[in-house]
């Protein structure tokens, strides 16, 4: 999703001369065009993660609207001490872009993973995550983030094509009609998630699809609504098992008393191999890929 961002970002930048861009020493082959066209605005912070946060954070002071950039964990749990001290206590209009949530990073080992980072950030004051499920979702999600006078926190994946017609970005929206099974997803999985579903088109009425791109959450009515009427709940996300998505629907289930038949969490159980490999090979290994996915969607 990174090009995409920084073509879209470009578009921003140019009509805001407060907006500021720092990154941690990457964005090769992605930001030269942003570089060129922003000129000064353009702030190479260099691998010092800690600094730049705090650099932001002294430019939303004098009144700038800096955006920071890097790999997801070495602007979230990396240097979470500097986002809770020097930016979100204070409100200060930072956003945090984060590229590679999840697996996404593979061979490069848990140093490069992130799988607790919504947890964190939802832990600090002020903060708001978006989480783009498609492509199709950047150029939203910018603009939602800019609207925002106040701590973001964008968790961006390697984009997947997909065939699906995209409904319009909403933090929460509906994707699929179905009467027997509530699946709801969080982030850029819905793209196995769907794949799974449309393994067999025969399935694809029995499920109620939602996606979940934003947090704090604020479940809306037809989504309770779903829950109750199925009474058959499944959860997908690529996160470890508490703080995230799974953590918000299990507290809606009990305050709103509803009964379910069957419930499943899919989410990130850890490294059981204790080894490394592509994102595919931990997906499979967590039992996140399209075709576990589909085994527990054709259960109960």
């Amino acid at each position: 999703m990174r090009k995409p961002f920084a073509e879209n970002f470009i578009k921003l930048a140019v009509r805001d001369k407060k907006i500021i861009f720092l990154t941690g020493d990457l964005g090769f082959n992605a930001f030269e065009q942003l570089r060129e066209t922003i000129n000064t605005r353009f702030i190479n912070a260099g691998v010092a993660e800690h600094n730049m946060a705090s650099v932001a954070a002294g430019f939303a002071q004098a009144g700038y609207k800096p955006w920071i950039y890097s790999i997801a964990p070495f602007v979230t749990i990396k240097i979470l001490e500097e986002l809770r001290n020097d930016i979100c206590i204070h409100n200060r209009n930072v956003k945090i872009v984060g590229l590679g949530g999840g697996f996404d990073y593979g061979l490069a080992g848990p140093t490069h993973h992130i799988l607790q980072d919504v947890s964190l950030m939802l832990s600090l004051p002020n903060m708001t995550i978006i989480a783009p499920g498609f492509v199709d979702d950047i150029a939203p999600v910018i603009k939602q983030a800019d609207k925002l006078i106040s701590p973001v926190y964008i968790r961006l994946t390697k984009g997947q094509e997909t065939n699906f017609k995209v409904p319009i970005f909403k933090p929460i929206r509906k994707l699929i009609d179905g009467k027997k099974k509530t699946v709801v997803v969080f982030g850029s999985i819905i793209i196995e998630t769907l794949q799974a579903i449309l393994k067999n088109k025969r399935m694809r009425d029995d499920f109620d699809v939602w996606l979940v791109c934003q947090f704090p959450i604020n479940i809306p009515p037809e989504l309770i609504r779903s829950i109750r009427n199925t009474g058959n709940l499944i959860i997908v996300e690529e996160h470890q098992k508490s703080g995230s998505l799974g953590s918000a629907l299990k507290d809606t289930v009990i305050d709103n008393k509803i009964s379910l038949k069957s419930f499943h969490h899919l989410c990130v159980t850890g490294y059981k191999s204790n080894k490394y490999g592509s994102r595919q090979f931990h997906l499979k290994e967590n039992q996140l890929d399209s075709d576990s996915i589909y085994l527990t969607l054709k259960k109960d």
